[in-house]
């Protein structure tokens, strides 16, 4: 019996993405919704879009990621005790990262210009059992707010990027320089982004932070993340959102500023220090981590 021919205009079955029908519905009920009780116009759409379309030509970055500062915080995992983590590589991810002791230093001039600080912790399952040899991938901007090999940073290459492996209690430490609040919007771009952010009530900065990704044998994923400073007063206004801050992704910050501690340390200014575990899901680890709020 020869097969079957469908007609032109037929849909093979075979080739249906019910995933993908559901999305697609659920999408547009959304947009329903917004229009009906916001009043959301197809200008509002056409308007964000060009403006997409815009900054993927100006910053040469992919749609998506042009759009984070509309949805950061949607995609983001953790809770129930875990580190929140997000599903998208930062923009400023660059690897070959050089691998650093424990305890160690990223790599910065000896003038670095900043405030040192001395960030440490631990990194641990959801048992509170540590994570030996657990690969942490470190980097953040520098004190002019901008990072090693992008854009107009003059930082020497992997300046303030580093690797370092968790000793065999889970612990890491390293030395580096306190970071600051930054906007990196595209001169082109800044009229435009300033006021959009300046009517959702938002800064064209970015809260200080130190990017992470951590991989271990045992982790379902690998963790991907920033970590912030509890009282930072830009992180009500983040250009990406109020949200994609919880304040367990916060660390508290102290100011050293006594000489002897100063001199102790090595240092010949004030320093900062600031303590944060990482609590990540392995395959054995619980859906709630031991020791989260109930």
């Amino acid at each position: 019996m020869p097969p079957r021919t469908l007609p032109p205009w037929a849909i093979d079955p075979a080739k249906i993405d019910h995933r993908a029908v559901r999305l697609v519905a659920a999408f547009k009920d959304a947009v329903a919704r917004m229009h009906a009780e916001h009043g959301l116009t197809f200008d509002d759409i056409g308007y964000v879009l060009d403006f997409l379309l815009e900054t993927r030509e100006v910053t040469g970055i992919t749609l998506a990621m042009a759009a984070q500062p509309l949805f950061g915080d949607v995609f983001q995992d953790g809770g129930r005790g875990y580190t929140v983590s997000e599903e998208v590589d930062s923009p400023t991810y660059l690897p070959g990262s050089p691998l650093i002791d424990n305890p160690g230093r990223l790599p910065m001039r000896p003038d670095e210009p900043g405030v040192p600080l001395i960030a440490s912790g631990r990194v641990l399952d959801g048992h509170g059992d540590p994570l030996a040899g657990a690969e942490m991938v470190i980097y953040h901007a520098g004190d002019d707010g901008t990072y090693s090999g992008f854009g107009t940073s003059t930082q020497p290459p992997y300046h303030l990027r580093g690797r370092q492996l968790t000793d065999d209690e889970g612990r890491y430490r390293f030395t580096t320089i306190t970071p600051v609040p930054y906007s990196e919007v595209p001169p082109p771009l800044v009229e435009r982004v300033s006021a959009a952010a300046a009517a959702l009530g938002r800064s064209t900065y970015r809260p200080a932070h130190i990017h992470f990704e951590i991989h271990h044998p045992d982790l379902l994923k690998p963790y991907r993340g920033e970590i912030y400073f509890a009282g930072d007063p830009v992180i009500p206004l983040d250009i990406i959102g109020p949200y994609v801050v919880p304040p367990s992704a916060q660390a508290d910050l102290v100011l050293h500023d006594d000489p002897e501690d100063i001199a102790a340390h090595g240092f010949d200014r004030p320093f900062h220090t600031a303590v944060f575990d990482f609590v990540l899901k392995t395959r054995t680890s619980p859906d709630t981590a031991v020791g989260a709020p109930a």
